[in-house]
């Protein structure tokens, strides 16, 4: 009888031990992941581009968008007009035909060429656009690289060749003292061509009865091109395609997002050199602009950035800065909420400007918008709003206002209700001729105002001043403002990740969108109309932006509000910067087919002015500021003086 337990009991085990395997089993088969989902968790999760690139290319893989890629056809874009460009491109490359394939940049080297910027082309694939678009630009960017390289004279021994006895029949080459090359033969009162290119081979040879004389056969003349006519041409070429801004808009400590967002187009070589900050923008757009290229990494990796003005209490040493001690968590976070309360009913306001300019100036010093220019070869643009404007322009930049110190102009930018910052004049300072600093003499009646007050016509808009002052016809948005992120998306976001689940997800996304677009619709229709209480509409509607535009806007959480509490640390600083690098991956593809060609002629432009002797250069407004230098009496200095 016991042995018949026995078994039994050993029968049951087994049994109970199948059960728990595909129970096991099952349960895992129902938790496990199909290969598109773990990738789209690898590709929200990335830490580097390169990780996030992995990811995208994986998903179109899985998903086959890699075949929508390869094919050209697309009702969005002239594709016949792309391959033909392309092989008129390549066809000129081969033959060296150095004329034509200045014409063909000359005449059709624009920025939307056949609408290859439009959006529906970069949100159906995770990892880019048609394999056709970025090819065209590959050869674009490769032909103006071609042409920045040729050389101004020819290599030594090819300035000439013996001509022989027969000299009518020789086709002599003449040397031009601008350094052209030019066939000199029949042509003597022409002016020669800036570039020279000869067909694959001259043959000469000689006349003569007795059939005796020189032969010369397949010789190739070096294309050469002057330094002058390179500069020329890579500068109208520069002037008829426009230039590009990185525009910084607002955030508070989301505005750290911007951080990240100019890191990763830093690292891409995709950073523009006109910068614009509003508020919060303005206070990283003044950090980035100072810097030169070597330095720039350091600082974007939150290295060189000094926050300890923000910490009063518990201070910790970290690489040559204080930072805020990241460790108290939360509780610091309603500590700093208490303590801003108990500022509101003691003094009136939230927020103590002091500490604001005292951490811009220790990041930023005392540097003019002028002399960080001539640092950092970058253009720095920071708007302010003022009640009355009283003629002083609402961009400052080295043009408008040279001599402004950037850290009172940031300051300036984020100036707001006296319910933030209490009744404390924000004064703006320049220096003046003898390098003194001295309040701004066209801000002193001025009552400078938070952005979200100010009025702008279409004509007074500063991306319209931004326009016509520098050239820019491209704008790439980076939005950080809390109110506004819940119900914005970025540009080029790639698929959606509901997009790839379900049908009903998505039409409901797509539904969700349309009610967004409509709503806005409406609020503009109100603002032109003037129905709109200027109160709200900076809160609801975006300045209209003069020209082609990517909006770049990360993504947040509900958690991440509650941060809006917190005092800057490094913790949140490197938190904020991963924030806006992922705003900015969905958006590399894209940014490359607008600014590729752009970066390409600004570095040909560059290199050409480098061989011009130093004639071209421009003085600055210093050098005239030194001029008068003698003479006494002037406490105030005007940032608008005479340029040569």
């Amino acid at each position: 009888m016991a042995s018949v337990a026995r078994v039994f009991l050993g029968i049951w085990a087994v049994v109970i031990e199948i059960f728990d395997f595909w129970r096991r089993r099952l349960f895992d088969w129902w938790r496990r992941k199909a290969p598109a989902e773990l990738w789209l968790d690898i590709l929200r999760h990335a830490e580097s581009y390169e990780e996030w690139e992995e990811a995208a290319l994986r998903l179109d893989n899985l998903l086959g968008l890699d075949f929508w890629r390869y094919n050209q056809v697309s009702r969005y874009y002239d594709y016949r007009l792309i391959n033909e460009r392309l092989d008129s491109l390549t066809t000129a490359r081969e033959e060296q035909d150095v004329h034509g394939l200045v014409n063909l940049l000359r005449c059709g080297l624009v920025r939307n060429l056949g609408n290859i910027t439009a959006t529906k082309l970069y949100n159906r694939s995770f990892a880019g656009t048609k394999f056709l678009i970025e090819e065209y630009i590959t050869q674009v960017a490769e032909a103006l690289e071609d042409i920045s390289g040729l050389p101004a004279v020819p290599p030594s021994g090819m300035g000439g060749f013996d001509t022989g006895t027969n000299a009518a029949t020789i086709a002599t080459i003449s040397t031009s003292s601008a350094g052209m090359i030019a066939p000199a033969a029949s042509y003597t009162h022409v002016q020669p061509p800036a570039v020279h290119f000869s067909d694959d081979s001259t043959t000469v040879a000689s006349n003569s009865g007795a059939g005796s004389g020189a032969a010369i056969a397949n010789i190739k003349v070096p294309m050469t091109m002057s330094t002058q006519m390179k500069l020329d041409f890579v500068h109208d070429t520069r002037q008829a395609f426009g230039r590009s801004t990185l525009v910084l808009q607002g955030g508070a400590i989301f505005g750290l997002c911007h951080l990240g967002v100019v890191k990763a187009l830093f690292l891409r070589g995709l950073l523009p050199r006109i910068i614009t900050g509003t508020a919060t923008g303005a206070l990283i757009s003044a950090l980035v602009a100072i810097h030169k290229e070597e330095e720039l990494p350091s600082v974007l990796k939150g290295d060189g950035i000094d926050l300890s003005a923000f910490s009063s209490h518990g201070r910790v040493p970290g690489k040559g800065f204080e930072f805020c001690n990241s460790e108290q968590g939360n509780p610091n976070r309603w500590r700093t909420l208490l303590r801003r309360v108990v500022r509101f009913c003691r003094e009136g306001y939230f927020l103590d400007v002091r500490v604001l300019e005292d951490c811009v100036r220790a990041n930023v010093g005392d540097l003019t918008f002028e002399e960080a220019f001539v640092r950092s070869k970058r253009v720095l643009n920071i708007t302010v709003a003022t009640a009355g404007r009283a003629g002083v322009p609402t961009l400052l930049n080295y043009l408008t206002a040279p001599n402004v110190l950037i850290w009172t102009a940031a300051v300036a930018s984020n100036a707001s209700t006296p319910s933030f910052y209490g009744h404390r004049a924000n004064a703006i300072l320049c220096k003046d001729q003898d390098g003194n600093i001295v309040p701004w003499a066209p801000a002193d009646e001025l009552d400078l105002q938070h952005w979200t007050r100010a009025s702008y016509s279409e004509r007074e808009s500063p991306l319209m001043r931004i326009a016509e002052l520098f050239n820019v016809n491209h704008f790439i948005v980076s939005q950080a403002r809390p109110y506004l992120i819940p119900f914005l998306q970025s540009d080029m976001h790639g698929p959606s990740r509901f997009e790839t689940r379900s049908t009903t997800t998505s039409v409901t996304s797509f539904l969700v969108r349309m009610v967004g677009l409509e709503i806005r619709h409406r609020l503009r229709q109100l603002d032109t109309l003037g129905l709109l209480p200027t109160s709200i509409r900076r809160f609801l509607v975006d300045e209209a932006i003069p020209g082609a535009s990517v909006m770049l806007v990360p993504e947040v959480t509900t958690g991440d509000f509650i941060r809006l509490l917190e005092t800057p640390t490094r913790e949140t600083l490197d938190y904020w910067i991963l924030r806006g690098e992922r705003s900015v991956w969905p958006a590399v593809s894209a940014l490359r087919i607008r600014c590729a060609i752009e970066t390409e002629l600004d570095r040909a432009y560059q290199m050409a002015r480098r061989l011009k002797p130093g004639v071209l250069r421009k003085k600055s407004s210093t050098a005239v500021n030194l001029m008068a230098k003698g003479r006494e009496g002037k406490h105030r200095a005007d940032s608008v003086g005479e340029r040569r």
